[in-house]
C-alpha cells in the first residue's frame, strides 16, 4: 500500500511527531544529539583506516556527521524563531529596538530564509543514516537468509515477511526492527519519498508551534481523500519536529549499538 494511503486511513487527522514539551537549552541539545552512539560498536568492528576508506564505517561516520549537522542548525532555528516569536512579535511599531532586540531581528533577517531548506535537509540525511547504520547490521549475522543492507525500509519490509530469516539468534533483533520503527515510516519516509525526492501531489507546508512553544513543528497539509478536487476539503496533517527526531534516532541508535556489541562478543 502507498504510504500515503495509511496516512488517510488513519483515524486520527494529525500524524508524525509529537512535540518535545521540554524547555530548549541549545547547548545542551546539541551537545548531547550530536555524540555518536555508535563509537563503542564501531571500536570493536573497526580498524585504524575505517574513517578514510568508505567501506560500511565511513559511509556511517559520514552520514552521522552530515546528520549532526543538519541537526544543529535545525535547533538553533527553534531557539531562533522562538526569541522572535516572544520578543519581537507585539513589539510596538514605533519604539525602537533594544540591542538584543536588534540583534534578534537581524540574525532572523540572515537566517529566517534558510528554516524550511535545513528542516528538509535534515529529513533527508536522517533518512541516509538510518540506512547507513542498517548496512553495519551485516557485521552481526553468520547465516541465514539475509535481507537488504543498503535499504532500511527494504531490510524492515523483508523482516516483517520472514520474521524467522535470521534464526532464533537474533528474534530480539527482527521484533525491535519491526515492532520499535514506526516513525521511520511517518513521518520520515513519507514526507521523503511523497513530498520531498520525488514527484508529489499537491499540498501545503507551514511552520507552527501547536501545543508547544519549545519545539517548531514543519506541518505538511494533505488532502484526506486521493484525487481530493479541493485540497482543503478535507485534510490530514503530517508533523516533523526536529527534536522529537533526535531523540528517535538517538533511541534507535543505542539499541543498535548494544545489540552489536553483545552479538560481536558472542
Amino acid at each position: 500500500m502507498d504510504i500515503r494511503e495509511i496516512v488517510r486511513r488513519h483515524p486520527d487527522n494529525v500524524l508524525g511527531h509529537k512535540a518535545i514539551y521540554d524547555s530548549l537549552n541549545v547547548q545542551n541539545e546539541i551537545k548531547r544529539f550530536t555524540q555518536d552512539p555508535l563509537v563503542g560498536l564501531i571500536n570493536m568492528i573497526g580498524d585504524d583506516d575505517s574513517e578514510f576508506l568508505k567501506g560500511d564505517i565511513g559511509r556511517y561516520q559520514q552520514a552521522f556527521s552530515w546528520y549532526s549537522l543538519c541537526l544543529c542548525r535545525a535547533i538553533e532555528h527553534i531557539s531562533l524563531c522562538r526569541r522572535v516569536n516572544s520578543e519581537l512579535r507585539y513589539h510596538p511599531s514605533n519604539p525602537k529596538y533594544s540591542p538584543r532586540q536588534k540583534q534578534i531581528a537581524l540574525k532572523r533577517k540572515k537566517t529566517g530564509q534558510y528554516i524550511e531548506l535545513d528542516y528538509q535537509n535534515l529529513i533527508i540525511h536522517a533518512y541516509i543514516l538510518i540506512d547507513r547504520a542498517i548496512a553495519l547490521s551485516r557485521r552481526f549475522f553468520d547465516g541465514g537468509d539475509f535481507p537488504s543492507f543498503t535499504s532500511f525500509n527494504k531490510h524492515k519490509q523483508f523482516l516483517e515477511k520472514k520474521p524467522e530469516a535470521l534464526g532464533k539468534r537474533h528474534i530480539e533483533y527482527v521484533q525491535y526492527i519491526t515492532n520499535k520503527t514506526d516513525w521511520h515510516s511517518i513521518p520520515l519516509k513519507v514526507l521523503r519519498d511523497k513530498y520531498l525526492m520525488h514527484s508529489s501531489e499537491r499540498h501545503m507546508l507551514y511552520f507552527g508551534w501547536g501545543e508547544s512553544n519549545w519545539d517548531l513543528e514543519m506541518i505538511t497539509i494533505i488532502a484526506a481523500k486521493h484525487n481530493q478536487n479541493k485540497l482543503l476539503e478535507k485534510v490530514k496533517c503530517i508533523t516533523f519536529t526536529p527534536r522529537r527526531l533526535a531523540r528517535d534516532v538517538e533511541q534507535f541508535l543505542l539499541w543498535f549499538a548494544e545489540y552489536g556489541k553483545e552479538s560481536v562478543k558472542l
